[in-house]
């Protein structure tokens, strides 16, 4: 009787042990929307920013996405932004965004760990094709 209690309290331990360990095929990804959301990424020109600047920011809450384009005066002059709604999204994966509508898409595309974002507009209906690059920045919208 004894050994059968010390082999069913064994056999317990074992099964609570594997029951309990941890699966690394369980851990949930967040989309690019959670990853990314209120991050400013500034686009990359040959331009000073003390002349210009161009700036994107993902708001999940939103869904929508602000641009904030800086002509006179660069980041020092006034702010023009615009809110855009994130409607028609095809993808929104870690560290990829989709938006398509007919023959338009536009991709957003996070690398370099996170530090760099690429944005490419596809109409496949005329091959018009246009690509921008930013990097993340501690720079604000300043939107209000």
């Amino acid at each position: 009787m004894m050994k059968k209690t010390v082999l069913l309290n064994l056999l317990l331990v074992v099964v609570f042990a594997f029951g309990c360990s941890s699966n690394e095929d369980d851990i949930e990804t967040q989309t690019f929307l959670e990853k990314y959301d209120g991050v400013v990424w500034l686009e990359d020109s040959t331009d000073s920013l003390d002349d210009y600047a161009y700036l994107i920011q993902f708001l999940k809450t939103s869904k929508s996405y602000v641009t904030n384009e800086m002509s006179d005066g660069g980041i020092n002059g006034p702010s023009n932004c615009d809110i855009e709604p994130l409607t028609y999204i095809t993808e929104n994966i870690e560290d990829t965004f989709v938006q398509s509508r007919g023959t338009e898409s536009i991709t957003f595309t996070v690398t370099n760990l996170g530090k760099s974002l690429r944005m490419k507009y596809l109409d496949t209906s005329t091959s018009d094709q246009d690509i921008s690059y930013y990097s993340r920045s501690n720079l604000s919208m300043d939107c209000n």
